[in-house]
């Protein structure tokens, strides 16, 4: 190629630029593409359309890959959301903070992959026998501002110290939180934690989190 474009002064930039701008060249030259060949990724000389097959062929693969994984979501936020439906109206039915609080411990660590679930509040203090988790506004806000204060639902290992002070003595390794509010003001979390480290991520999403928060803030205008 090199000495034949040496030849004619042309050069392999002024060739591709001509190619682009004459998309049906080969249409009119269909005895020049028998005599093209290319490298294949296995070593072996194939001819240009065999090259554009195998390009295609690739392209469509890599997009049945791309829908697959659109649908398998697809169908893992649609259960997802039937699951989180059933649990609303569980919610719905309860009469009690303790059953609230009943209520979301056994079904998210059934139903759902979570290993433990502590809802903790800052406007109702706690007596023997509730299964919530009081704790002062201002310790849980330096722990997790970003909930507490700007309401923002998020999810990361956080440090031992920040875990221990929802969970306890657990093996809680990564966490989800949701932001509890009364009035727009952020008055508690609902916790979600997992034994994984990497099971609650930065990245996770978190939409159907921030939608069971947004229920359980509504219920606590009853008390």
């Amino acid at each position: 190629m090199t000495e034949l474009t040496d030849e004619l002064s042309i050069s392999e930039e002024e060739v591709v630029r001509y190619l682009r701008l004459q998309p049906h060249f080969f249409e009119d030259h269909p005895n020049l593409l028998k005599s093209l060949h290319l490298k294949h990724d296995s070593g072996d000389a194939i001819s240009l359309i065999e090259r554009q097959n195998h390009i295609l062929r690739k392209e469509n693969n890599d997009l049945i890959d791309r829908l697959n994984h659109f649908i398998n979501v697809a169908q893992r936020n649609d259960n997802l959301f039937m699951k989180l439906q059933k649990l609303v109206l569980e919610l719905i039915a309860c009469r009690t903070l303790n059953d609230i609080s009943k209520v979301l411990n056994q079904v998210l660590t059934e139903r759902f992959d979570v290993d433990q679930v502590q809802l903790v509040l800052t406007h109702q203090q706690t007596t023997d026998g509730d299964l919530w988790l009081y704790c002062d506004r201002e310790i849980l806000n330096t722990h997790f501002r970003s909930t507490i204060t700007e309401l923002k639902n998020q999810c990361g290992e956080f440090s031992e110290t920040s875990r221990q002070l929802l969970f306890a003595e657990s093996e809680v390794k990564s966490v989800a939180l949701g932001a509890v509010t009364l009035n727009g003001k952020g008055i508690g979390l609902i916790a979600l934690g997992s034994h994984s480290a990497s099971h609650f991520r930065s990245s996770t999403d978190t939409l159907f989190l921030g939608h069971l928060a947004n229920v359980i803030s509504q219920l606590l205008a009853r008390f």
